[in-house]
């Protein structure tokens, strides 16, 4: 697939080091500092070169083939790049925006945790924030282990699942 990428500078690095795959194929990548961008990008021409500032993102929608545009950031400037984004006649359904770094949510010490006390727990739950801060887990007759966290997309919903199904065992035991 090939991705048009939207992030703050400040975030690239770890968008490509913990939330991209590395196979991905870039047609763009904007940002809000290309200089340095290009600098962090050194040693890696093949996406050097598509570095390009948040000024040229409507170019970059136009003139580019890509099969989405993906913003990851950290919370800062969403919603001004979500109407940039609309404003250039992009369709929602080829926009998906990942957030990182607003909370101390960190999925492998979470998971390492859980699959230490799994047996302690009978159910679990997955979700965005709603799940994330809806759920009062003191409220439950049985202990609750909740995943569930701001912006979480189906397919970690599922990842994080299967993993406590197929790794943890679950720490689900049958209820009555």
């Amino acid at each position: 697939m090939r991705i048009l990428l939207i992030t703050l500078t400040d975030v690239l690095p770890y968008a490509f080091m913990k939330v991209l795959n590395p196979g991905n194929d870039y047609c763009a990548i904007v940002v809000d500092d290309d200089e340095k961008a290009k600098k962090m990008l050194e040693n890696v021409p093949q996406l050097k070169e598509k570095i390009f500032p948040f000024y040229e993102l409507p170019e970059c929608i136009e003139n580019f083939y890509y099969d989405f545009v993906l913003c990851i950031c950290d919370g800062r400037f969403f919603w001004n790049i979500h109407n940039r984004v609309s404003k250039c006649g992009l369709p929602r359904t080829k926009f998906f925006h990942v957030f990182v770094g607003t909370s101390n949510f960190d999925i492998e010490k979470t998971l390492r945790y859980y699959k230490e006390h799994a047996a302690e727990f009978k159910m679990f739950a997955t979700g965005i924030s709603y799940t994330s801060v809806a759920l009062d887990v003191d409220k439950f007759k049985h202990k609750l282990f909740n995943f569930a966290v701001s912006s979480q997309d189906l397919y970690y919903d599922y990842k994080i699942a299967k993993y406590v199904l197929e790794v943890c065992g679950g720490g689900i035991s049958s209820m009555h």
